[in-house]
C-alpha cells in the first residue's frame, strides 16, 4: 500500500495466478471495483497484475478475500507485505487435485454403466465429479454475474445447469471437467509466459560481499548503498550495477544485452546486476542497487510493454463486441422459437433438442480463444526480444517491425564505434612512423579533442613533452619538441604555414579519398612534412554482414544519414554496405530525410545513438536506440532499445516481428474458422457440448501453445568472420 495522492487515496498492486481468460480478467476487475471504498480497479490479462486505488483501509483484505473466493492465487508486488498472502488457502491448493479426482470419477461412472451396475452409481460419480471440477467455475460465474459480466464461467455454468435440467448428468460432468482441465493447462502455459521475463530479476543474488571499515561483510543486497565497494568473486553473479574499481575478468552479460560471448571488464568498465562473473575477482563501486538496477528496470519496462495492446488487438476486440451478443441472441432464439412454431403448427412440443442446441451455442458464444490470440503472441515476442538484448516498448512496435521496409542508420556511434582511431601513417623519406606519431603525440598531449586522443593511443605513451605550444582552434597545434619547432594540423593549416605542399599533398589526398581525417606532421623550420596521419571512426564489426541479413530478411533499402562531409560519408557507406548515404545533414535535415525515405519506400526504422538523433528517431515509425544498457535516457525513451552496442541483434528483431504477425494471423484465423464451423454444426444439431468446449477451451489452449513458440531463440544467419 503506497499513498499516491493527497486525498488519502492508496494503491494496492497484486499479481493474480491462474488467470486464463481475458473476459475473466474483466469480471475480476469489475467485481473488485464494485467493493465499497474502491475508487478504481484494473486487471491486465497479459501480466496478471491487479491495480486497486482505494480510500478505505479495509479494502486490501476484502480484495484478497474476493479474489480468493474465485480460486485465483495472489502474489504481492513491490515488497508490499500482506498477511493474507503468506500462503494459499486449502481450497486453492486443492483446485487441481479436485479436477484430477473428477476425471477419475467420470471414468468410474462410465465403467459402472459398462459393468451394468445400478444407475445410482453412475449418477453419484457424475454429480461428485461435477461438484469437484465445477465448483470454481460456478463460484467465478456467480461473481462475474453480479458484476454483470458474461464471461466464460457464467456461460459454462448456464450450460451445465441446462444440461442437468435435461437429465444429461454425465455429459454435464464431462463437459465441465474438460473445461476445468483445459483452463488449468491454459493458466499453466500462460504462467510460463508471465514468469519468463520476471525470472531475469531472480538472477541477482540475495546477498552481496561489501567492504565496510576494511572488512568484507556478506549483507542483503537491498541494504547496499550507492557508492559502497563490493567484491564479486570468480564464478559469482554480480549483485548490483556498478563500475569496476580494480580487477579484470570476462563477464557474461547475456541476461542484459543478449550478447552470447563474455565481455572483458577492467577498471572503469560498467557491470550489471545479474551478469555472471568469469575467472577473475572484481571490486566495483555501486552505481545503483536494489530495485533501481538495470535488470530491474528492464523487467518493469517489459511488463509495461506487455500490458499494451497491439493495433490488431483493437480489430479483434471490435469483432468480439458484436460476436458474443449475436450468438447469445441466436441461442435464445433457438431455445424458444422452434418449439413455439412446432406447437402452434400442431407438430408437437419437444423443446429438449432445441434447448440443447442453445446450450451448445452458449458455450460457442464466448470468444476466449479469439481474444487471447493476440496478447499471448505479443507477450511471448516481447519476452523473447528482451532475452535477445532488444527492449521493445509495446506490442505496436512488434507489429510495426513486421512491416518495416527501410532502415536508416546514423553514422557516428551506430555504424561506427564513435571513437576515432589512427588508421594510416604515411611518412616521408628519412622518417619513421614511430617518429611521426611521437612528435604528433608530443604536440597533442595537452589537447582533449577526439583526434588528439586517437594519436596518443596510437603512440602508446612514447612521446616527449612539448614546449611553447600554440594551438590553432579546430585546425592544429605548433610546439617545440627537443628544440625543434613542429606542426601537427590540417593540410590547409600546413599550406598556410609555408610547408612545402609537394611533401604531403599527394598522401593527404589519398587518405582523404578513403574518408580519413588527415593530420600533417611537419618541421616548421625546414618547411618540410615528415608524414601524414590518417584518423577515422572505425566501422563496427560485421556491419556489412548485418546489412546482408537485413536484405535477406526482406528490408528493401538501407541508408546512412550523417552530418559528416560527402567524402567521409561515401567511404563509410561503402565499407558498411548500405544502399545509400546522405551526408552533411543537420538534425532537422535527418528528420526531413526520414520523412522522404518513408514516402518512397514505406514504413521506416531509424537507428541512432545520440541526442542529436532524437528528432529523426521521433519521426520514424520505429525509433531504435543503440547501447541502452549504458544509458538511462535511451532505456526510458526509445521505442526499441538495443541493450548492447551490437547491430547484429537487428535482423533478428525484424524477423521476430514478422514471425509474430504470422503467429497472430494463424491464431485469429484458426479461432474464427473453428468457431464458425462449430456454430454451423450447433445450429444444424450436429454439435455436442463436448465439441463446443473444444471450440473454446481446446482452441484457446492450442492458440496459447502456438504463441509460446515465439519464446524459442531467434534463428540467426551465420555471420562471416
Amino acid at each position: 500500500m503506497n499513498p499516491i495522492a493527497p486525498d488519502n487515496t492508496s494503491r494496492l498492486e497484486l499479481r493474480l495466478t491462474g488467470l486464463d481468460c481475458p473476459d475473466c480478467a474483466r469480471g475480476v476487475a469489475a467485481s473488485v471495483e464494485a467493493l465499497s471504498g474502491v475508487t478504481c480497479a484494473s486487471l491486465n490479462f497479459a501480466t496478471g497484475i491487479l491495480i486497486v486505488e482505494y480510500d478505505d483501509a479495509s479494502v486490501p483484505s476484502r480484495v484478497v478475500s474476493l479474489v480468493r473466493k474465485m480460486d485465483y492465487g495472489l502474489e504481492p508486488i513491490g515488497g508490499a507485505a500482506h498477511p493474507e498472502l503468506t500462503a494459499p488457502s486449502l481450497r486453492m491448493r486443492l483446485v487441481e487435485p479436485a479436477i484430477y479426482a473428477a476425471g477419475v470419477l467420470i471414468l468410474a461412472g462410465w465403467g459402472a454403466q459398462v459393468m451394468g451396475w445400478a444407475p445410482m452409481w453412475s449418477l453419484a460419480a457424475s454429480l461428485t465429479a461435477l461438484v469437484l471440477s465445477g465448483g470454481p467455475v460456478l463460484r467465478r460465474g456467480l461473481v462475474s454475474a453480479r458484476a454483470r459480466i458474461l464471461d466464460m464461467n457464467v456461460l459454462m455454468s448456464l450450460a451445465v445447469i441446462g444440461a442437468l435440467a435435461l437429465g444429461d448428468h454425465r455429459e454435464a460432468a464431462t463437459v465441465v471437467f474438460l473445461f476445468a482441465i483445459g483452463g488449468a493447462l491454459e493458466s499453466r502455459s500462460l504462467a510460463r509466459t508471465r514468469r519468463s521475463i520476471r525470472d531475469l530479476a531472480s538472477l541477482s543474488p540475495d546477498t552481496v560481499h561489501v567492504m565496510r571499515d576494511g572488512v568484507t561483510q556478506e549483507v542483503p543486497t537491498e541494504s547496499v548503498a550507492v557508492g559502497e565497494m563490493v567484491l564479486v568473486k570468480p564464478g559469482a553473479r554480480i549483485p548490483v550495477d556498478g563500475q569496476v574499481a580494480s580487477g579484470s575478468s570476462a563477464v557474461d552479460e547475456a541476461p542484459i544485452t543478449g550478447e552470447s560471448l563474455p565481455v572483458l571488464k577492467g577498471p572503469g568498465a560498467r557491470v550489471f546486476a545479474g551478469s555472471l562473473n568469469g575467472s577473475g575477482a572484481l571490486e566495483a563501486v555501486v552505481t545503483s542497487a536494489g530495485n533501481d538496477s538495470t535488470i530491474s528496470r528492464i523487467v518493469r519496462l517489459v511488463e509495461d510493454a506487455q500490458a499494451t495492446q497491439a493495433p490488431i488487438q483493437g480489430l479483434v476486440d471490435r469483432f468480439t463486441r458484436w460476436y458474443t451478443p449475436v450468438v447469445l441472441g441466436l441461442a435464445l432464439a433457438i431455445a424458444s422459437l422452434p418449439p413455439v412454431v412446432l406447437w402452434v403448427t400442431g407438430n408437437g412440443f419437444e423443446p429438449r433438442e432445441w434447448v440443447y442446441r442453445a446450450l451448445v451455442l452458449l458455450v460457442v458464444s464466448c470468444p476466449c480463444a479469439l481474444v487471447i490470440s493476440t496478447p499471448v503472441a505479443v507477450v511471448s515476442a516481447i519476452t523473447r526480444a528482451a532475452r535477445d538484448g532488444v527492449l521493445v516498448k509495446g506490442g505496436a512496435f512488434i507489429e510495426m517491425a513486421a512491416r518495416i521496409r527501410v532502415v536508416a542508420f546514423d553514422k557516428t556511434g551506430t555504424l561506427t564505434v564513435g571513437r576515432p582511431e589512427v588508421s594510416s601513417v604515411l611518412v616521408a623519406a628519412g622518417s619513421s612512423a614511430a617518429e611521426v606519431l611521437g612528435i604528433a603525440a608530443s604536440l597533442e598531449s595537452r589537447a582533449s579533442h577526439p583526434l588528439a586522443a586517437a594519436v596518443l593511443r596510437a603512440a602508446e605513451g612514447t612521446h616527449d613533452d612539448a614546449d611553447e605550444v600554440d594551438e590553432v582552434a579546430g585546425r592544429g597545434v605548433f610546439g617545440d619538441v627537443r628544440g625543434t619547432r613542429y606542426l601537427a594540423g590540417s593540410p590547409a593549416l600546413a599550406r598556410e604555414s609555408g610547408i612545402d605542399a609537394g611533401t604531403f599533398e599527394q598522401n593527404a589526398q589519398e587518405l582523404e579519398a578513403l574518408g580519413q581525417t588527415v593530420i600533417v606532421v611537419a618541421d616548421v623550420e625546414s618547411c618540410l612534412a615528415l608524414g601524414v596521419i590518417g584518423v577515422e571512426d572505425v566501422i563496427r564489426d560485421h556491419v556489412a554482414d548485418v546489412m546482408n541479413e537485413l536484405r535477406i530478411g526482406g528490408i528493401a533499402h538501407t541508408v546512412m544519414l550523417t552530418g559528416d562531409h560527402e567524402r567521409v560519408g561515401a567511404a563509410v557507406a561503402h565499407r558498411a554496405g548500405v544502399d545509400e548515404f546522405r551526408a552533411s545533414l543537420l538534425p532537422q535535415d535527418k528528420s526531413e530525410a526520414v520523412r522522404a525515405l518513408s514516402l518512397a519506400y514505406g514504413p521506416l526504422a531509424m537507428v541512432g545513438d545520440g541526442i542529436n538523433d532524437a528528432p529523426a528517431l521521433a519521426v520514424a515509425d520505429i525509433g531504435i536506440a543503440m547501447g541502452a544498457a549504458g544509458s538511462d535516457t535511451a532505456l526510458e525513451t526509445a521505442d526499441v532499445a538495443l541493450m548492447s552496442d551490437d547491430l547484429s541483434a537487428l535482423p533478428g528483431f525484424f524477423d521476430l516481428g514478422r514471425r509474430t504477425l504470422v503467429n497472430i494471423r494463424q491464431n485469429v484465423w484458426f479461432s474464427v474458422v473453428v468457431k464458425f464451423v462449430v456454430l454451423v454444426l450447433a445450429l444444424t444439431g450436429y454439435a455436442s457440448l463436448w465439441l463446443a468446449v473444444f471450440a473454446d477451451t481446446g482452441v484457446a489452449l492450442l492458440v496459447i501453445l502456438n504463441g509460446l513458440r515465439l519464446l524459442r531463440p531467434t534463428k540467426r544467419l551465420p555471420i562471416s568472420t
